[in-house]
């Protein structure tokens, strides 16, 4: 059941990057249209999406799990910014952007949610989304300000507005105060949502077809996918051994450390003077490799 949805999700991941990949092959979006989609994607769907994902049914009585899962995602927030800070300081500049975001933050959202529902049903999805709020503020926060070049004062403003950190803001609100919006607003908030997955796998695959394969798997390569895919994952999975704490928190927090590199690694690569056909390379290939680790990291947290 576990690989079954693992591989579906996978598949469908596959599937939407080929017909981008076709698409631009195709010439049917031209390399001045994927930049603007770019936009589009990281200024309307994906705001929409990080804002849809907060919409979880609170009750007072799960505050104890929820200040646990909270604990051991801002536990592993601080592995992944201290690794990402050591790891790649000699990688060239373009480079190293697109590194250290890829370490910063996992694919926990699009990938993480769906695999932790089909484990441990709709309670392990909701944990799983309490658990990614201090990864989205993480985000867009720490992660995004590795693009942002200037005086700190200036990326903290670039940082503080925008649109996706304004979504975290305004979902938060919304979640700690029960406020229900109507339903005209939360089926534009879901339809906008809904857009992100397949707009930015089409802009994935849309970058897989402008990039030269050479020299894509170096050492470096090989080397980052260990950390994702291994290292982080497996600190988290250590250090949790020695905590009394219930076995599904724990298993979330291990599950969503060893997601493959995010997809905002290429938007953002590509909007920031970042390496963009790196960042799609890594995500092409932690994905791939994500097919045989995520099982083994299952497997040892008694699955």
């Amino acid at each position: 059941m576990i690989l079954k949805n693992m591989l579906n999700m996978q598949m469908m991941m596959f599937l939407l990057v080929l017909i981008g990949f076709l698409i631009r092959k195709q010439n049917i979006v031209e390399t001045e249209g994927r930049k603007n989609m770019v936009d589009l994607c990281l200024y309307v769907t994906l705001p929409f999406n990080i804002l849809d994902s907060f919409f979880v049914d609170w009750k007072w009585e799960m505050l104890i799990s929820c200040s646990v899962i909270l604990l051991l995602s801002v536990g592993y927030n601080a592995v992944s910014v201290f690794l990402s800070s050591v790891l790649f300081k000699k990688a060239p500049q373009d480079r190293k952007k697109t590194l250290r975001y890829g370490t910063i933050v996992s694919n926990g959202g699009f990938l993480g949610n769906p695999i932790i529902e089909g484990v441990y049903g709709t309670s392990g999805l909701f944990y799983a989304s309490i658990f990614m709020i201090p990864v989205r503020i993480v985000m867009w926060s720490v992660g995004i300000s590795v693009f942002l070049k200037g005086k700190r004062e200036n990326i903290l403003k670039k940082v503080l507005t925008h649109p996706c950190i304004i979504a975290v803001y305004v979902g938060a609100i919304l979640m700690g105060t029960g406020v229900v919006l109507p339903e005209f607003l939360m089926k534009t908030i879901s339809g906008l949502s809904s857009c992100n997955t397949p707009l930015s796998m089409m802009l994935v695959g849309m970058m897989l077809a402008e990039m030269n394969p050479r020299g894509l798997i170096d050492r470096t390569m090989l080397f980052y996918t260990g950390v994702r895919l291994i290292v982080i994952p497996g600190v988290v999975f250590l250090l949790t051994m020695f905590l009394d704490i219930d076995p599904l928190l724990r298993g979330i927090a291990v599950i969503i450390a060893g997601m493959p590199a995010p997809i905002t690694t290429a938007l953002l690569s590509a909007k920031y003077d970042g390496d963009e056909t790196y960042a799609t390379g890594m995500i092409f290939v932690t994905t791939i490799v994500s097919l045989i680790t995520l099982p083994i990291w299952c497997v040892a947290l008694g699955m």
